[in-house]
């Protein structure tokens, strides 16, 4: 799915953390609507915005890069 959603202009991606409702929770029970699992690591993340053509950016909120 985010493979594809690049060409749509989308602005912010997490890559190596918990999306789904109750993520961090212990429990198997599964809370989802829908499949969102992207088991990539981060770097395979990035390196499939890279082939994109596209530039991931990891931090551009930082009070010093006003």
């Amino acid at each position: 799915l985010r493979d594809h959603l690049l060409k749509l202009g989308i602005t912010s991606m997490s890559a190596g953390s918990k999306t789904e409702p109750g993520g961090y929770t212990q429990s198997d029970e599964a809370l989802e609507q829908f499949e969102v699992n992207d088991a990539r690591s981060p770097a395979q993340v990035a390196a499939m915005i890279r082939a994109r053509g596209f530039d991931p950016v990891w931090k551009d909120w930082d009070a010093v890069l006003e």
